[in-house]
């Protein structure tokens, strides 16, 4: 329900509503926004009920929430052309009382249906469009990368109040503890519901990611990382590849692309195994504690007992002498380096950048080259003489086979 919008609107108070679209009602509570396309037209429509009809369902795919159910007097605000499918799917007649563009919409504030903060309207990107849905997007920037860029354009709160085990947290007060994609799925719904937020509830068909490995859905969810920027000597990367025969020659084109597009690089994973990021973080405020002293000092038990070290020594002995006695005030950092920021590293080490190397297959070059390249560039500051042929070799039939 919109808190204010400058005014032009006052007239529909309070019975006026956002009408939003969402396949994941999870991550309602962590909402911080509604987006809508500033250049898409918007229509106030007033649900009309019929005097003589009884609003139903016949349809098992979807139905009703208690807010048609029960007739309250409903003001909503959806995208122009999409108030004929509403109107035939919703079962009621939908009166345009009011049109605007998406732009007038910006900064208007509304009133979250599940703990009353008062959030914004923000201009969205090209994915709002009114092929689907109400032309207004849900925008919860801790559980989408779309959601995430526009909630850092206006600053808003990255929340995410679900844990490592896919449960809600203390944060998401009515439902902690809830399962996100189980019962705690169905728990917002039905608390939505119940404070007359939900229109309509259907069964929907589409395309969700699913985790290789497990074969189980995956969800997004905003959490802290390391990253490596790569602006610094993004240029100098540039330069190297120009500077490469490349074979064969189309290769120059993917890499360059790759590497002229790419963001900061997250080196940061969380695996039960690989090389660990040699960090300590202070218990209460989680602050960081990584120097050339604790660096050093974990260079040194590494060279003499492995990586695997870190995983089994105790906090006490992985830290420099003089941080002893405050031991128990930190802990270690359990995330594992990028395999690929890993491989790129190691080059240096085994003595293998040198003018001309081979790489196996098309389907891990991009990502293993452009690692690579980044790694030399930015680590170890080669310049553009250092790089000569890059060849690249594909698994293909044999040679006549090939030919025939």
């Amino acid at each position: 329900m919109p808190a204010s919008c400058g005014g032009f609107l006052d007239e529909f108070f309070p019975h006026l509503y956002l009408a939003i679209w969402t396949t994941t009602p999870w991550t309602i509570p962590a909402n911080a926004a509604v987006a809508v396309n500033a250049n898409l037209q918007y229509a106030v429509i007033k649900v009309q009920y019929m005097e003589d009809a009884s609003i139903s369902s016949g349809n098992k795919k979807w139905k009703l929430g208690n807010v048609l159910k029960e007739r309250k007097k409903t003001c909503l605000i959806v995208a122009s052309d999409l108030v004929p499918a509403l109107e035939a799917k919703w079962g009621v007649k939908l009166v345009i009382k009011k049109t605007m563009l998406g732009s007038d919409l910006e900064n208007c504030r509304y009133v979250h249906p599940i703990d009353n903060r008062e959030c914004p309207v923000v201009i969205g990107g090209d994915y709002i469009t009114t092929e689907s849905g109400t032309g207004l997007v849900h925008t919860a920037p801790g559980h989408g990368l779309e959601d995430y860029g526009t909630g850092l354009k206006y600053g808003l709160p990255i929340l995410s109040p679900v844990d490592d085990d896919g449960k809600f947290t203390e944060e998401a007060a009515h439902f902690s503890g809830l399962d996100v994609l189980g019962d705690g799925n169905a728990a917002v719904v039905k608390y939505l519901d119940e404070q007359m937020a939900i229109i309509i509830e259907e069964s929907y068909e589409h395309k969700y990611p699913y985790d290789w490995r497990t074969k189980k859905p995956t969800i997004f969810r905003a959490t802290e990382q390391w990253f490596a920027s790569v602006e610094g000597f993004r240029q100098a990367a540039m330069d190297a590849i120009s500077h490469v025969k490349w074979i064969p020659t189309q290769a120059e084109n993917r890499i360059s692309a790759m590497t002229s597009s790419r963001s900061d690089w997250c080196i940061s994973r969380q695996r039960t195994w690989g090389v660990p990021i040699p960090v300590f973080y202070h218990v209460k405020s989680k602050e960081p504690l990584m120097n050339e002293e604790t660096i050093d000092h974990i260079k040194s038990i590494i060279a003499q007992k492995g990586s695997d070290s870190w995983w089994y020594m105790t906090l006490e002995d992985l830290l420099p002498e003089r941080y002893h006695a405050k031991a128990s005030e930190y802990e270690k950092g359990t995330d594992t380096m990028d395999v690929w920021f890993d491989s790129g590293t190691k080059l240096d080490y085994l003595g293998l950048y040198g003018p001309c190397l081979p790489w196996r297959h098309s389907s891990a070059h991009g990502v293993y080259l452009t690692g690579y390249f980044l790694a030399a560039v930015g680590l170890y500051k080669v310049d553009e003489g250092h790089f000569s042929v890059m060849l690249i070799l594909y698994f293909l039939p044999s040679f006549e086979e090939h030919l025939a």
